[in-house]
């Protein structure tokens, strides 16, 4: 293997990353907002403040007190165990494809 990067690897380096930093993000912020919206429903109100507690307390367990930045480190985290997938399926790949 060359020691040039094609750009389609760094395109699609790019691209996984974005996406697994994303997806959490998405993941929790819906979760949140649905337990909102669930809040509104007479009954469910209690649940949905401990359960939407509950996340922000996880959160805020890896922000250093800070439920964003618990976020952000947990979407750090994800994009980049998929940055290290996604090279290693184009070494895979390309190993492959040269035997």
């Amino acid at each position: 293997m060359d020691m040039n990067l094609p750009p389609v690897y760094l395109r699609s380096l790019f691209l996984t990353s974005l996406v697994s930093f994303l997806t959490p993000l998405l993941l929790v912020g819906s979760a949140i907002a649905g337990l909102i919206v669930m809040g509104l429903i007479p009954g469910l109100d209690g649940f949905s403040q401990w359960s939407s507690g509950s996340i922000l307390s996880f959160l805020q367990t890896f922000g250093s007190g800070k439920a964003l930045e618990g976020s952000l480190v947990i979407g750090g985290a994800c994009g980049m165990v998929g940055a290290l997938f996604d090279t290693y399926i184009f070494y895979r790949y390309s190993s492959f494809r040269r035997d």
